[in-house]
C-alpha cells in the first residue's frame, strides 16, 4: 500500500467517531474483540490458496454458493466450493414478485424486517412506530396468527404466542426473502394458512477475507450497527460470523429498546454433491411495553407531545433471550444442481421475561413477574426433482414443541408431523398446471389440505393465473391454554377451516419491470377470534377467545415496479372488505398502500448510482386493533377510530464503489397520525447511514 491511509482503515476511523457521537460506545464495549476482528482481519496479509485455473473473478465472493458456469470442468480433487444456490428456499421457481434478493434490499429503505414486507402486495403491517415492538403483519386481511415465519424452511414462530416478532431477525443475514400467500401458503407450515415468510440466509464463498459494516442513526437515540466477516479457511470450509446491535431511547416513556444479535455459520463441502452446514443464531433484547398512549388521560392532541403524553403502562417491559441452532445436510445426488435434497435438524430455545415491577413513576399498583420458557426441535426433509416438463417439490417434517414453564400456560408438549408435496406440469410453452397437498397431525388430530392452480402465459409480456385450496389451522397454545385475569374463553376452541380462491394477471415490460394484479376470496369457518372482554384491573385491553361465525374476506391488490428513462415508480395498493353474515368488519382499512417516485440513474461515468425521490404511505379510516403486550394479542378497538392518514419521506440512496449511503427525511410534512390505536406515528426526523463492503 502507498503511504496514504487505506480506505477501509479510514472508514473504520470515521465509523468510530460516529459511534462516539451517537452515545453507544459503552454498549459496543460488550464486544470489543469482535469489533477489532472486523476492523483488522481485512487488512492483515493473507497467504491465499491458489484458485483453479478456470476460476472467474466472481469466484472471490459468491453469495448463495453459486459457482462459475465452467466449474463443472474442475475435478472433484480440486475441492472447489459447490454449495447449491438457494439452500432453504420454499420454491425455486417463485414468481419474481414473491421475493426480494439481497441486491434488491440495497435499494429499499427499512429499519427492520416489517418495512421490507410492506413492499409485497397484499401486506399490511399494524405499526407501533418504535424499535423492538410487536408490529402485526397481515396478508390479504389474515393476521399474524395464521402466518408462518420460517428461516431456511424451518419454523421460527414462538409456540407460546404463535407469532414471531419481526425485530428479532437480522436483515443483513438475508440472501432472499420469500413471501407465499393465496392457495399455496398452507403447504409450508402448520400455521401458514394466511401466508408464509421464508428468510433464506446467506452462504458466502469468499476465498479472500470479506468484511461488511453497516451503520445508521436517527432521532430519539436510534442507532444501528452490523458487522459481518467471512472467509474460506480451506478449500472445503467456510466460516461466517456477524453481529447486530440496535437500540433507541424512545420518543415516549417506556419505549426504549436495546437488542444484540449474533450469527455464525460453518459450511463444509464434503464432496461436490454433499454439503454440511451448521448455523447458530442468538438474540438478546429488552424493550419497554408501554401499551401506547392513554388518550383517556391526555386526549388526542397532547398524545403527540412527548412531554405531555401519558402512556398506558410506564413500567412494563420484556427481556427476550433466544437461541436457534440448525444442522443441514444438503446433497445434489441426481446429477443436477437444481435437484436438491435437504435434511435439516433444528432446535430453538426462547426465554421471555415479562415484568411490571412498580419501579417507575407513575406506577399502577400492579406487580407481575412472569417467565415463559419454550423450546421446539425437529427435522425437516425436502426434495426437488425437475425435468423439462415437470417439477416436483415435496417434504416431510416432525417437530416436538414444549412449553417448559409458563405461569399462564403451564407445561405443554405437542408433537406435530406433516407430509406435503407439489407437482407442477408444463403442458405447453403457454400453459402449466399444479396440484399440491399437505397432511398434518397435531395433538392426534389430522389437518388435511389440498389445492391446485394454473398459469397461462399468453405472451412474453402478459400472463394469467388462478387457483384454489382448502386447508385448516389448528389453534396454538396461546389460544388453547393462556389463562390470566385479562383472558377468558366462551367454549372449546377448534380448528379454523380456510377456503381460498385466487385470480391474477402479470404484465411484464422487457428490462423495465412489471405490473401485477390479484384478487383473493377467502372464507374462514369457525375463525378463532380475539374479542374485547369486560374491563379488569389490568391497564391492557381484556380478551375473549372464541370460535366465531364464518368470515368472508375479499381482497384486491396491485403492485408496480417500473423503470423508464431516468425515473422509477414503485408501489402497492390493496382494497379489503371483511364481512360476517353481511356485517362489515372494519379492523383493517378498506384501502391502503405505499409507494414512491424516484430519479434512478448511473452518473459520473458509471461510478455513482443514485436513487432519489419521495415515498409515502396511506390508509383509510378504520377501527383498528388494541394491543395487550402481556398476552401478545390484538383485540378490536371499540373506541375512537383511526382516521384516514398518510405520510411522506424524502429518500436518497447512493451506490459509490463498494458503499451504499442512505439519507431519509422522514415524515417531511410533520403529519400527526396513529399507526395502531394508540401508538403515534413518527415525527419529522432525519436518518442516515452507510453500508460498506471490504475485500482483501
Amino acid at each position: 500500500m502507498p503511504a496514504r491511509q487505506r480506505p477501509d482503515i479510514a472508514l473504520t476511523g470515521k465509523l468510530w467517531i460516529a459511534f462516539r457521537r451517537s452515545g453507544i460506545v459503552p454498549r459496543l464495549l460488550l464486544l470489543p474483540s469482535l469489533i477489532t476482528a472486523l476492523a483488522i482481519l481485512p487488512c492483515r496479509a493473507q497467504t491465499q490458496l491458489p484458485l483453479p485455473a478456470d476460476s472467474s473473478a466472481r469466484g472471490d465472493l459468491q453469495h448463495g454458493g453459486s459457482t462459475p458456469p465452467d466449474s463443472s470442468a474442475v475435478p472433484d480433487t480440486a475441492g472447489r466450493m459447490s454449495t447449491p444456490e438457494l439452500v432453504g428456499t420454499l420454491e425455486r421457481n417463485l414468481d419474481p414478485g414473491s421475493f426480494r434478493t439481497r441486491n434488491d434490499l440495497h435499494w429499499v429503505d427499512y429499519r427492520y424486517l416489517g418495512n421490507i414486507l410492506q413492499t409485497f402486495p397484499g401486506a399490511f403491517v399494524r405499526e407501533q412506530s418504535s424499535e423492538g415492538q410487536y408490529s402485526q403483519l397481515s396478508f390479504n386481511g389474515v393476521d399474524w396468527r395464521s402466518i408462518a415465519v420460517t428461516m431456511n424452511g424451518r419454523p421460527m414462530n414462538d409456540p407460546i404466542s404463535g407469532v414471531f416478532n419481526l425485530y428479532l431477525f437480522t436483515t443483513e443475514y438475508a440472501d432472499r426473502i420469500e413471501v407465499v400467500t393465496g392457495p399455496r401458503a398452507f403447504l409450508y407450515g402448520s400455521n401458514s394458512t394466511g401466508g408464509v415468510v421464508n428468510l433464506v440466509t446467506k452462504n458466502y464463498n469468499s476465498n479472500k477475507p470479506f468484511t461488511k459494516l453497516d451503520y445508521s442513526e436517527g432521532a430519539d437515540g436510534y442507532a444501528y450497527v452490523d458487522g459481518t466477516f467471512s472467509q474460506n479457511t480451506s478449500r472445503r470450509i467456510n466460516l461466517t460470523f456477524g453481529f447486530q446491535h440496535q437500540g433507541t431511547d424512545g420518543r415516549f416513556p417506556n419505549s426504549d429498546d436495546e437488542s444484540w444479535m449474533g450469527r455464525s455459520k460453518l459450511r463444509y463441502n464434503v464432496s461436490r454433491d454433499f454439503n454440511v452446514i451448521f448455523s447458530y443464531y442468538y438474540v438478546s433484547m429488552q424493550a419497554g411495553l408501554n401499551g401506547g398512549i392513554s388518550t383517556a388521560s391526555v386526549g388526542t392532541t397532547a398524545a403527540f407531545d412527548a412531554l405531555q403524553a401519558i402512556v398506558v403502562n410506564a413500567d412494563s417491559y420484556e427481556k427476550i433471550t433466544r437461541h436457534d441452532l440448525d444442522l443441514s445436510l444438503v446433497g445434489t445426488f441426481m446429477g443436477d444442481s437444481t435437484d436438491v435434497t435437504n435434511l435439516t435438524l433444528y432446535h430453538s430455545h426462547v426465554l421471555r421475561e415479562y415484568r411490571d415491577e412498580e419501579n417507575r413513576i407513575p406506577s399502577n399498583g400492579i406487580f407481575v413477574h412472569s417467565d415463559h420458557l419454550a423450546s421446539w426441535m425437529g427435522a425437516t426433509l425436502t426434495q426437488d426433482i425437475a425435468s423439462e416438463i415437470q417439477r416436483f417439490e415435496g417434504g416431510a417434517s416432525i417437530e416436538i414443541r414444549k412449553v417448559e414453564a409458563s405461569p399462564n400456560i403451564g407445561q405443554q408438549r405437542t408433537v406435530v408431523g406433516a407430509l406435503w408435496g407439489k407437482e407442477e406440469l408444463t403442458l405447453s410453452p403457454f400453459f402449466s398446471v399444479a396440484g399440491f397437498a399437505r397432511h398434518e397431525i397435531e395433538r392426534g388430530t389430522g389437518s388435511p389440505g389440498a389445492g391446485a392452480d394454473v398459469t397461462f402465459t399468453l405472451s412474453p409480456s402478459f400472463g394469467l393465473y388462478g387457483g384454489f385450496s382448502s386447508s385448516r389451522r389448528q389453534p396454538n397454545e396461546q389460544e388453547l391454554f393462556w389463562n390470566d385475569s385479562t383472558v377468558t374463553r366462551t367454549g372449546n376452541i377448534i380448528a379454523e377451516k380456510h377456503f381460498v380462491t385466487e385470480l391474477g394477471a402479470t404484465l411484464q415490460f422487457a428490462g423495465a419491470g412489471s405490473i401485477r394484479f390479484g384478487y383473493e376470496h377467502r372464507t374462514i369457518n369457525d375463525p378463532i377470534l380475539f374479542a374485547r372482554g369486560p374491563e379488569t384491573a389490568s391497564p391492557f385491553p381484556p380478551i375473549v377467545i372464541s370460535n366465531g361465525s364464518a368470515l368472508t374476506i375479499n381482497s384486491a391488490r396491485a403492485s408496480i415496479s417500473v423503470r423508464f428513462w431516468y425515473l422509477a415508480v414503485e408501489g402497492t395498493a390493496m382494497y379489503l372488505l371483511e364481512t360476517s353474515h353481511g356485517v362489515h368488519i372494519d379492523d383493517y382499512p378498506k384501502l391502503s398502500g405505499s409507494g414512491g417516485l424516484y430519479f434512478w440513474h448511473t452518473l459520473l461515468h458509471e461510478k455513482l448510482e443514485l436513487k432519489a425521490g419521495v415515498k409515502g404511505r396511506f390508509a383509510f379510516s378504520h377501527a383498528g386493533m388494541l394491543f395487550n403486550p402481556e398476552v401478545i394479542g390484538y383485540v378490536p378497538n371499540g373506541g375512537t377510530p383511526v382516521s384516514t392518514n398518510g405520510s411522506a419521506d424524502l429518500f436518497l440512496i447512493a451506490h459509490l464503489g463498494d458503499a451504499y449511503i442512505h439519507v431519509m427525511w422522514e415524515n417531511i410534512a410533520g403529519i400527526q397520525y396513529y399507526g395502531t390505536p394508540y401508538y403515534p406515528g413518527g415525527e419529522r426526523a432525519l436518518r442516515f447511514g452507510v453500508s460498506w463492503e471490504f475485500r482483501n
